[in-house]
C-alpha cells in the first residue's frame, strides 16, 4: 500500500481519483456570488458557490435533484413560502423542478452544490453556467 499524498490545489484530468482543494478554489467577488463548476460528468455536476453577505441567486429551477452542503457561514434557502436557514454542516436536499432562491446571511458563505444527474436544463444556465467550463468534464465516449 502506498503512502497517502496531499490533495492537489485543483482537479486533475478525469481518472479514477480526482481531489479538489475547496479552500484554494474558493474565491469571493464584490459584484455577485463566485461560481466555480468543479465537475460535470453526466451523472452529476458539482458546483462551488462563494457569497458575501446579501449576495443571492434569484428564483430558479433545474431538471436535477440538488444537494446543497453549507461549508462556511449561513444561508437562507427559500422554496415558495417556506424558508430554511442553514449553517455549516447542514445538507439540504431539493427535488427536481422546484423553484427556489438562496441568499447569504453572513459574509463568506460557501455552498457545495451537487446536481444529480447533470441538468438537462437549468433556468440560470445562460447567465451563470454557460460561460464557466468545469475543471473536470467527461464527454460520452465514441462507440
Amino acid at each position: 500500500m502506498s503512502q497517502p499524498t496531499d490533495a492537489p490545489p485543483t482537479g486533475g484530468a478525469p481518472g479514477n481519483l480526482i481531489a479538489f482543494d475547496l479552500r484554494t478554489l474558493t474565491t469571493f467577488q464584490d459584484d455577485g456570488p463566485s461560481v466555480r463548476v468543479l465537475s460535470d460528468i453526466g451523472a452529476a455536476r458539482t458546483v462551488l458557490f462563494a457569497f458575501k453577505a446579501g449576495q443571492h441567486l434569484r428564483d430558479h429551477r433545474t431538471s436535477s435533484q440538488a444537494l446543497m452542503q453549507v461549508l462556511r457561514g449561513r444561508i437562507t434557502l427559500t422554496v415558495g413560502d417556506v424558508s430554511v436557514r442553514a449553517r455549516v454542516g447542514t445538507l439540504l436536499q431539493l427535488e427536481a423542478d422546484v423553484t427556489h432562491s438562496l441568499v447569504a446571511d453572513t459574509s463568506a458563505a460557501v455552498v457545495l452544490l451537487t446536481l444529480v444527474p447533470s441538468p438537462a436544463r437549468h433556468s440560470l444556465d445562460r447567465e451563470v453556467f454557460a460561460h464557466i467550463p468545469p475543471l473536470v468534464a467527461r464527454t460520452p465516449s465514441s462507440p
